[in-house]
């Protein structure tokens, strides 16, 4: 029973990290937290800036689409055989992606006027800890 809600707390996070790839892929101009963080309007913004943004910002969604789907793909996987190289690679691959995501987050919060989701990535961060967690303890109990 705790290896499947383990699964399922990581499948949540990685749904999370697909729908982030899909509104930064899909975004016609930054968020209104990155316009707080550079204090600037985007219509303001020259046309070369507003296509460096983009760039940066949909580079940063395929990252999220990425670990979303590495994550959902290994987390369906997990849950008809286990695997004990595909158990850490699932371990892994989320908390890359969601650390290196909550330090960006918090650099911004702590060094610009800027307004970005700390709490709901701070979240994240947290549910694949006790993911982990609850993985560790149902694999001991599936090989007790």
């Amino acid at each position: 029973m705790i290896w499947k809600l383990a699964l399922i707390l990581f499948a949540i996070v990685g749904i999370s990290h697909l729908i982030f790839g899909i509104v930064y892929v899909t975004a016609n101009e930054f968020m209104p937290y990155h316009a707080q963080a550079l204090n600037v309007n985007w219509n303001s913004l020259d046309e070369n800036y507003k296509t460096l943004f983009l760039a940066l910002i949909r580079l940063a969604g395929a990252g999220g689409l990425v670990a979303g789907l590495v994550n959902v793909t290994l987390v369906t996987y997990l849950y008809h055989r286990v695997e004990c190289r595909l158990i850490w690679l699932l371990i892994v691959s989320s908390l890359i992606f969601q650390f290196v995501t909550n330090y960006v987050v918090y650099y911004v919060v702590t060094n610009t006027p800027g307004d970005p989701p700390l709490l709901m990535v701070s979240i994240g961060s947290v549910i694949i800890i006790i993911a982990t967690i609850f993985l560790f303890a149902g694999i001991r109990g599936k090989h007790a």
